[in-house]
């Protein structure tokens, strides 16, 4: 059913004679909300139609492109919730950013790299689709938390050197990546203090497909960012967010990631989250989501 509309904003009269002790609110008209867009399937692979569920400022200006904050969601490389983050991230796309939360295949369908694989792909489907999708491809940023912040980093490590690909096709640029508390060397998980046992049936076994991880130190190592991090990797501002009580993925695992950046003289700021476990409402809290979106703006064109 579609119902007339008799008047347009601009003509609709404003009543003014209201009760005395009314308390008037002036509303900002300026304020931008966000809407979810549809999901786009960027690839199919192994049967899975991998998706992009994207996050849209909601007076979408058509004559317009928006910065992209393309984020890669946690799951212990398993299954992911593409919606968990969602509302935490509100205040980003509210500020005139589209959020790409992009889907890999799991550990049980394919093994690494192909979680890094698929995000390249990604990528690429939106470089050549961002017309349509409204997206500035000059001012793109690469986000991802637990395992996705692995992803990110291994991104960031790997992002202009043709290693861990499936083409020799230039990616686009990055203004840059984000990790927050994810892992940074999986031959060193199980040396740190833990609530779980990261040396044989864990996540990092499952994704490598080896039993243990201390008999397969090299596999595991070859598997982690900071094995790509040298003179000539890529220096994209690279920011780290991690709590120091972290129960799931070690805090250390952030340290040695920095360590190994200042070490290159990598672009790199670190943020430790005092008290803070593995995610939680503390890490999109409005102070850690304004350092995220004070490293974004910073770095945008």
């Amino acid at each position: 059913m579609i119902f007339e509309m008799r008047y347009t904003y601009e003509e609709m009269p404003k009543v003014i004679n209201y009760p005395e002790g009314t308390k008037v609110i002036k509303g900002d008209k300026n304020n931008i909300r966000a809407f979810i867009g549809k999901d786009v399937v960027y690839c199919k692979k192994d049967g899975i139609d991998l998706k992009l569920r994207l996050v849209y400022p909601e007076n979408l200006d058509e004559n317009k492109k928006y910065p992209l904050f393309f984020h890669v969601q946690g799951s212990a490389w398993l299954k992911q919730n593409l919606n968990a983050h969602i509302l935490d991230f509100k205040d980003i796309v509210t500020k005139g950013y589209i959020l790409a939360v992009v889907e890999y295949r799991p550990s049980d369908v394919a093994l690494f790299p192909g979680q890094i694989l698929d995000a390249k792909c990604a990528m690429r489907y939106i470089r050549e689709h961002s017309e349509e999708l409204k997206i500035d491809m000059n001012n793109v940023f690469v986000s991802g938390e637990s395992s996705g912040g692995h992803t990110s980093t291994m991104c960031w490590a790997t992002w202009k050197n043709y290693k861990l690909d499936y083409t020799d096709e230039p990616l686009c640029d990055v203004r840059g990546f984000i990790n927050l508390y994810g892992i940074s060397n999986l031959s060193t998980m199980h040396k740190y203090c833990s609530a779980f046992d990261h040396d044989k049936y864990s996540p990092g076994t499952m994704i490598l497909g080896v039993d243990r991880i201390s008999d397969n130190l090299d596999i595991a190592l070859k598997a982690s960012p900071i094995y790509y991090i040298n003179e000539n990797s890529n220096d994209d501002p690279l920011l780290i967010i991690h709590g120091n009580k972290d129960r799931v993925v070690p805090f250390e695992q952030s340290i040695e990631l920095y360590e190994k950046c200042v070490n290159y003289n990598k672009n790199v700021d670190f943020y430790c989250v005092d008290d803070g476990d593995h995610g939680g409402n503390v890490f999109y809290c409005k102070e850690i989501i304004d350092v995220i979106i004070d490293f974004l703006e910073n770095n945008k064109k």
